[in-house]
């Protein structure tokens, strides 16, 4: 029996770059290019759609399919020629326990 799996977020909401730059010894490592991901921004969210942390500016989904490393709180992810520190990362899995896609509340 195949491993239950869903499909990746569609590449039509996906429509921007970003750059993860993750925690390492010293300081962060280098720049990690991710060329499809959704960017939500704190003023393009309404009440009624879903909730971001408090003090976050946006909500940033990265694919599994674009990116195959974890993100956790405290990495730095690089949109619109700023650094913005993730405040909250959810990852989010497919049936069979691999990622489908990271959730991302960003300062």
């Amino acid at each position: 029996m195949s491993a239950v799996r869903f499909p990746p977020i569609p590449a039509l909401v996906r429509r921007e770059a970003v750059e993860v730059l993750r925690q390492a010894e010293g300081g962060f490592s280098e720049p990690v290019a991710v060329p499809r991901c959704r960017v939500d921004r704190a003023g393009q969210l309404s009440p009624n759609d879903w909730q971001l942390t408090a003090g976050c500016t946006a909500r940033v989904l990265v694919d599994a399919t674009e990116y195959a490393g974890g993100l956790v709180e405290g990495d730095l992810v690089r949109f619109d020629g700023e650094d913005h520190a993730v405040a909250k990362a959810s990852r989010i899995d497919n049936p069979d326990g691999t990622p489908h896609h990271w959730e991302l509340d960003v300062t």
